[in-house]
């Protein structure tokens, strides 16, 4: 065989020196084949070259001088090498954001004020949280704010969707550096200096600010106007989030990944939070969760393990037996009465691990879809360049020594997420193409008020700004909605007839759509209530979405008859043409 490839290699050789017009198409040959070719040309080589080497130094030699040559090709050329036995070992570059703890934001979490609050004085959108390291925290914003403005247009009537969408379109003007505070604050020569080293860390572009106007109410009762400016910039990410159900009482803590080295921090912080708020259960929710750094999810698990006991074993091909993982003490979990995780198919590596400790060692229900089924470990490298690579070293077992690895977890209570169909409101006011010249700043009128139901219905308005008084708040949702969803950058707030239509047609979607409920929150809040209830709850769920499959089959099954009788009708008319061309040419 070896021979016959060195033929064909020599053959295909002397073709492209007799024949240069006619190279070899690379996509004639597949990768297989071409690594044959590949070794064969290694062999002749090594066979008729007048200079003696081995095989060995001749690809080091290769693989040097095609690196210097494409210097660009060292991720893709480490990958092939890295990728080779399994798939998840690889090459990063130092800006693909892999197990980075940062990211680019405004470094601010908002939230809606809750219904039953007695922290916030009005209804608005309120900053929740500052991220640490973040533009925000430098410029000064305190949680508590209450929004305003942004960029001048009044924000008090939108939904925290909608401040968060109106902000990632800003800024809708053309800025200079020269126009920001914060660049005539530091080209002041008197200006502090120690605050002007803090700023010189950060990620900051002045032509990129966003003006932002809040409302802060100070220790005496009194509020004050606070104006910042600021663009997004790199800050710490929060990877641990708290809800509390104030129906339920339950407590929910979902952790978005593992990358953080506080990790285990934020989630104690989060986890006391939930407890001194009186909640007696605690959800868990994995969904969608990556994984990240095995250390943080036994640091979580040991949390709700007593004493010193085995979370989980590792087995490496350098150790003679599989090494055992301790838990490290500090036992929390008798805090709260019931424990239950959500997971689905994406939930993976070291939150498919903190699944199986807290079923295993805290008596916690699975519940939602079988886990993705990631039981390897890596080792990461950082390069002086900044690049990592990733290098599978270890498989985690179970304490039985048990992988689940392509197998995952699955859960006590399978539920995926349900679609349900859309309440459409009715008795909306009437928006059409005559009456919506009506809505102009300072009316009170009902076109004003069809207008605002449907950005209420979209979800760019919440419920009490939706009254009918053409005010600050509806001419920015008029903005948004056209920035947004036709794509015209504008901050115009003015109502114009191709909005008419494009709204119109946007809101007759909601008519016959479909939403996804997360079915999944729900079974577990009714299981932790009554566990045959939310059994019962998450079989009703799997029947409905079997209804909606077959209602799906069959509109695919109608869409797709109607699709070939237009077909038929095209070609039958096609024939007739053809055949009355025929008579006239006779």
């Amino acid at each position: 065989m070896k021979k016959v490839l060195k033929k064909a290699a020599a053959f295909i050789l002397s073709l492209c020196i007799v024949i240069p017009a006619f190279p070899a198409s690379a996509t004639t040959m597949d990768g297989e084949f071409n690594y044959y070719l590949l070794e064969s040309i290694i062999d002749l080589y090594l066979e008729s070259s007048l200079y003696e080497t081995d095989k060995e130094t001749l690809v080091r030699h290769m693989i040097y001088t095609y690196l210097r040559e494409n210097p660009y090709m060292l991720a893709a050329l480490a990958n092939s090498m890295l990728s080779a036995n399994d798939p998840y070992s690889a090459y990063y570059s130092a800006n693909s954001g892999f197990l980075d703890s940062t990211s680019k934001s405004f470094g601010i979490i908002i939230t809606e004020t809750p219904e039953d609050s007695e922290k916030y004085s009005k209804k608005g959108v309120y900053i929740e949280e500052v991220l640490a390291d973040s533009n925000a925290l430098f410029a000064g914003i305190l949680p508590g704010d209450r929004f305003v403005s942004v960029e001048g247009m009044d924000v008090t009537g939108l939904t925290a969707t909608g401040i968060k969408t109106l902000i990632s379109l800003a800024p809708f003007t053309a800025k200079t550096a020269e126009s920001s505070s914060w660049y005539q604050k530091f080209s002041d020569v008197n200006c502090n200096k120690e605050q002007y080293e803090k700023f010189k860390t950060l990620d900051w572009d002045f032509t990129k600010e966003v003006d932002l106007c809040f409302e802060r109410i100070l220790h005496d009762g009194s509020s004050m106007t606070v104006n910042i400016s600021l663009p997004r910039g790199m800050s710490s990410i929060k990877e641990v989030y708290l809800y509390i159900n104030p129906e339920t009482g339950n407590a929910t803590i979902q952790i978005t990944s593992f990358n953080s080295e506080n990790l285990a921090e934020q989630f104690i912080k989060a986890f006391n939070k939930a407890h001194e708020a009186g909640c007696k259960n605690l959800i868990i929710d994995l969904r969608d969760n990556p994984g990240g750094y095995f250390g943080n999810a036994t640091a979580i698990g040991s949390l709700f393990t007593q004493g010193e006991q085995v979370l989980c074993y590792t087995r490496k091909r350098t150790e003679k037996e599989p090494l055992p993982t301790l838990s490290t003490g500090n036992y929390m979990g008798d805090k709260f009465e019931k424990y239950v995780v959500l997971t689905n198919g994406e939930t993976a590596s070291a939150a498919e691990l903190l699944a199986f400790i807290m079923r295993d060692k805290a008596g916690a229900v699975l519940i939602g879809e079988n886990t993705y089924g990631k039981a390897l470990g890596q080792d990461v490298y950082t390069l002086i360049n900044g690049d990592k690579f990733a290098i599978t070293s270890l498989e985690v077992l179970t304490p039985d020594m048990e992988s689940y690895n392509d197998i995952g977890l699955a859960p006590d209570v399978y539920i995926p997420l349900v679609p349900e169909k859309y309440e459409f409101p009715t008795g909306l006011s009437h928006f059409n193409h005559t009456n919506y010249v009506e809505i102009v700043d300072g009316a009170v009128n009902d076109a004003t008020l069809a207008f605002e139901q449907r950005m209420g219905i979209i979800g760019i308005m919440h419920e009490d700004a939706i009254d009918g008084v053409c005010d600050g708040s509806t001419l920015t949702a008029a903005a948004l909605y056209k920035s947004a969803v036709m794509g015209t950058k504008t901050s115009n707030g003015e109502i114009t007839y191709d909005m008419v239509t494009s709204i119109t047609d946007y809101i007759n979607i909601y008519k016959d759509k479909y939403i996804i409920t997360d079915s999944q929150a729900d079974v577990a809040e009714l299981y932790l209530e009554n566990r045959s209830r939310g059994k019962r709850l998450a079989s009703e769920y799997l029947t409905a979405l079997k209804k909606y499959n077959k209602l799906m089959e069959q509109q695919e099954a109608e869409r797709q008859k109607e699709l070939d009788e237009f077909l038929e009708q095209e070609a039958k008319a096609g024939y007739q043409e053809e055949d009355v061309q025929e008579e006239q040419g006779e």
